[in-house]
């Protein structure tokens, strides 16, 4: 099995939402943004980027995590949260250098991007592109490593 990955091209963004509403309504049965596991960021210049967990190679979310209620999957690279484990904490909410993994007061749990057990709705209904599911391959790791610290610079930078 090769390992696949969530690319977010945000030029390719138009803001439509169906990410987060696929994303909310797998996880929670119905359409409740406030719930989905990517969220789409929106700059007052008019551009937007839809966020979810980018599986860090060396993740800060699971170095942290004292209960092992984050762990890898060998074979997909993904990490998940089992909420039996998780007692809520939040510490993983704190490092994540992206804010891409969220408490959830409703289910008392941490709510993190599992990219749907291999099958990502987001992708499935983007529909300009700016979300597909790709093989990682060496060299697509190297570009989200870089899309990440772009994306880092732009909200480090002050915004007129």
């Amino acid at each position: 099995m090769s390992k696949k990955t969530i690319r977010v091209t945000p030029s390719k963004c138009v803001g439509c939402l169906n990410c987060e509403l696929a994303c909310a309504s797998r996880d929670w049965g119905e359409y409740f943004p406030s719930g989905s596991k990517i969220n789409l960021v929106f700059f007052k210049d008019g551009g937007q980027v839809p966020l979810t967990c980018f599986q860090c190679d060396d993740a800060p979310c699971l170095k942290v995590c004292r209960t092992g209620a984050l762990a890898r999957d060998e074979a997909s690279g993904v990490v998940r949260s089992d909420p039996e484990k998780c007692v809520g904490c939040r510490t993983c909410v704190s490092v994540c250098p992206f804010g891409n993994i969220a408490y959830s007061r409703a289910g008392r749990r941490i709510e993190k991007c599992d990219q749907c057990q291999g099958s990502p709705r987001c992708a499935a209904v983007c529909p300009s592109g700016a979300l597909a599911y790709v093989p990682d391959e060496e060299n697509l790791a190297g570009k989200r490593r870089a899309f990440a610290e772009s994306l880092r610079q732009a909200l480090a930078e002050p915004r007129e």
